[in-house]
């Protein structure tokens, strides 16, 4: 593995400085858990790292109408923090997918989403919760809905220096609920497909529907065809079904050492059928 200088700033303004020293030859690094993997791999080989750890800024999380989650949260606090559970159900079930325990605890949302996989387990969740990317850097300030931060396998919107401090997720309103669901061929493996769905519902009908999948495109995707066909509808079986084929259909996989295309498209569909009904049912008990 190559050598690298290693930093800890305490605060932002310290670690900008740092990265324009290094002239794009450093990277941020948040809990680890990615950026070191593909250091021992080769696939990146930065001079410096420039830790997030020692800011703490980035560690804070409130609600108060609406969700803030700083970029250095760690998945074991999502999953542990009853707020999350009560109203961003789907966010702390995709917590508690990822990896293990160990991993948890020092893994962050902010570096699951800046690694850009396309089978983060973090995404759906947000991407059906319209969530927002905060970015800061040396040009200032700026927000960004998450659905536009990424552009390709390990690419994003993020501009040289800048670092994602946070992601705000709007209050969810009253009689709406969320699911995530997740296969992988075992466990504690990366997905083979995830998808999250969020509804709100008026009595038996969905009045807004935004569906999700990951690992079955070169990015993290909003499934629209699939919640056109919710959305001013009852949910049933029957719709169920179509939701299924149409995602089936929708999405865009490839074949690797995890999955076949043909099987991530069937599973998709399946997927997300379940995830709209635990999150109808999620809705009722709301």
């Amino acid at each position: 593995m190559k050598k690298f200088e290693y930093y800890r700033p305490e605060s932002l303004k310290e670690a900008y400085g740092l990265m324009e020293k290094w002239k794009g030859k450093a990277d941020y690094i948040a809990g680890g858990t990615d950026i070191i993997v593909r250091i021992k791999q080769g696939v990146v080989r930065p001079d410096a790292l420039v830790s997030l750890r020692g800011i703490e800024e980035l560690r804070a999380r409130s609600l108060n109408g609406g969700l803030t989650l700083g970029s250095m949260t760690r998945f074991r606090d999502i999953e542990r923090d009853p707020s999350i559970s009560r109203d961003y159900p789907a966010l702390k079930a995709a917590a508690g997918w990822l990896a293990n325990p160990q991993v948890r605890n020092v893994a962050t949302i902010g570096g699951n989403i800046c690694n850009a996989a396309p089978s983060a387990d973090s995404v759906p969740p947000l991407l059906v919760m319209a969530a927002d990317a905060i970015l800061e850097g040396p040009g200032g300030r700026r927000k960004i809905a998450l659905e536009q931060f990424f552009k390709g396998p390990g690419e994003t919107d993020m501009k040289a220096g800048e670092v994602l401090t946070a992601i705000r997720l709007p209050e969810m309103p009253d009689r709406s609920g969320s699911a995530f669901m997740k296969m992988g061929r075992v466990t504690q493996d990366l997905a083979v497909v995830n998808a999250a769905a969020f509804v709100a519902m008026e009595g038996d009908v969905c009045r807004k529907c935004r569906l999700a999948a990951g690992a079955v495109a070169p990015v993290p995707m909003r499934l629209r065809q699939a919640e056109k066909i919710v959305e001013g509808r009852k949910i049933d079986r029957d719709l169920l079904d179509r939701v299924a084929e149409t995602v089936s259909q929708e999405v865009s996989p490839i074949t690797d050492v995890r999955s076949t295309e043909a099987y991530r498209r069937i599973v998709s569909g399946v997927l997300v059928k379940r995830a709209i009904a635990a999150a109808v049912e999620a809705a009722a008990a709301s």
